[in-house]
């Protein structure tokens, strides 16, 4: 089959390369040839291309078991979170170039007097420290040091500190200390000024001298000693009054001034105080000027206005130590200046007075201060010591009655047509005070002080003078 499919390709072939118009020569010639051609190729065994070899048939695998079921595995759990990874160190910088020490500082010198007064606590005698220092800055102390003398500087200054240093005494009177009253002999210093000056030096040439101690070398003691309070028992403070005079007139001040020296330092015996026995007439000579007092029904210009204000001050003082009332008037009208109300008394000489009765069984000891920056007047009172103490209520308004219409009153010391008030609007009242007196914490009397005010218009002067 394929020798046949050979030729006959050749033939094809063969045919394909003839023209297309065949001569009688050449159509010879191609038979010659190819009769030539068909004898060689049957010469020529051509053998036979090995059969083609049939692949061994594969043997067909035999089905595999079905795989049994794998349960599906569980789902994971997500990863702890991991550990936060600390910020890395920062860079170190390269370290500064070390600072120089600094010199150590010079502490200050303290140049310090020290002295105990003379005092009387509980009836007891006993002593109060005084103290007194001058600092010495460090930066001065080294440059001190390193000339090594008391300079003209420091030594002004030394002898400015000594000299003010109390060397004069004063009276024995009482304070109010830290832990309760006391009475207090202030003696003056005497101060060894030479051998002051030989420890401030000592001390500047010691490079640990922080310390250098003023010499006292005496105490001067004054008139009145602790033994005037002690001789007398004297030796308890028995009760306070203050009261506030903000918004007074110079003239008002002035007059409390004067009669609040009264009580200053005053000794009082007897067994009744009468306050207008202790301040004397109420005159011009006696150093009163005019100011506006309470007449009748009015307010107006008088000798010592301002005098209740002291008579209101002393009567709180003997009233809280408890001494029992004689004579007692309060104001027509609440003042203001009295707050709270009740507990004020008014004097006008020489009708009204103020007296208390002194049961103590000894003398009283009377001290006053006032303080104009904050318009405080304050009055104490010392005396024998007592068993029992003494308790004031808070004012109590039983009745109250508003203030009537204003006032006007015509007056012809003033230009005509000019205003001025002279009073203000109060509401009438009856205010009631209960004082109690305990002894070891049980009261074991009382009594009640009434106070009547009436009603109290605003009050108008108006001029009507030429």
């Amino acid at each position: 089959m394929k020798i046949r499919h050979l030729r006959g390709k050749g033939a094809w072939n063969t045919a394909r390369m003839a023209p297309s118009r065949k001569s009688p020569a050449r159509k010879c010639a191609a038979l010659l040839v190819s009769a030539l051609l068909g004898a060689a190729f049957a010469q020529v065994e051509i053998p036979a291309l090995p059969p083609t070899p049939t692949p061994a048939p594969v043997p067909t695998p035999a089905p595999m078991p079905a795989p049994e079921p794998v349960p599906a595995p569980p789902l994971p759990t997500p990863p702890a979170p991991a550990p936060e990874t600390p910020a890395p160190p920062p860079p170190q910088a390269t370290p500064p170039a070390p600072t120089p020490a600094k010199p150590a500082l010079t502490p200050p010198l303290l140049i310090t007097v020290q002295a105990d007064w003379p005092a009387l606590v509980d009836g007891k005698k006993t002593t109060v420290p005084f103290t007194r220092t001058l600092t010495l800055p460090g930066d001065r102390v080294a440059q001190l040091r390193a000339r090594g003398v008391i300079t003209e500087s420091l030594d002004a200054d030394l002898k400015k500190f000594l000299a003010g240093l109390p060397q004069q005494p004063q009276d024995a009177r009482f304070e109010n200390l830290w832990d309760g009253w006391a009475v207090v002999q202030h003696n003056g210093l005497k101060v060894d000024e030479a051998r002051t000056r030989a420890n401030v030096l000592a001390a500047l040439k010691d490079p640990q001298g922080v310390k250098a101690a003023v010499v006292v070398s005496g105490q001067v003691a004054p008139k009145r000693t602790l033994d005037f309070f002690a001789s007398r028992g004297i030796t308890a403070h028995l009760g306070t009054g203050e009261t506030n005079y903000y918004g007074s007139s110079a003239a008002r001040v002035t007059n409390i001034h004067v009669g609040t020296r009264n009580f200053q330092d005053r000794l009082v015996e007897g067994q009744m105080v009468s306050f207008s026995q202790l301040i004397g007439p109420v005159t011009t000579r006696r150093g009163y000027v005019t100011g506006l007092v309470i007449a009748g029904e009015r307010t107006a210009d008088g000798v010592g206005g301002g005098i209740c204000q002291v008579s209101t001050t002393v009567f709180r003082t003997l009233y809280s130590a408890g001494l029992p009332i004689i004579e007692r008037q309060n104001h027509s009208y609440q003042v203001h200046y009295y707050d709270p109300q009740g507990l004020d008394a008014t004097i006008y000489q020489p009708h009204l007075d103020l007296k208390f009765a002194n049961d103590t069984g000894g003398a009283l000891w009377f001290q006053a201060d006032w303080d104009d920056q904050e318009s405080r007047l304050t009055i104490s009172v010392f005396g024998r010591a007592r068993d029992f103490t003494v308790e004031i209520g808070a004012p109590n308004t039983l009745s109250s009655t508003p203030p009537p219409p204003d006032r006007i009153i015509r007056d012809a010391s003033l230009p005509a047509g000019q205003r001025k008030q002279v009073d203000w609007a109060a509401p009438g009242a009856v205010v009631e005070v209960t004082r109690k007196f305990v002894r070891n914490g049980q009261t074991f009397k009382q009594d009640t002080l009434k106070s009547s005010y009436r009603p109290w218009p605003n009050i108008f002067l108006v001029g009507t003078g030429s």
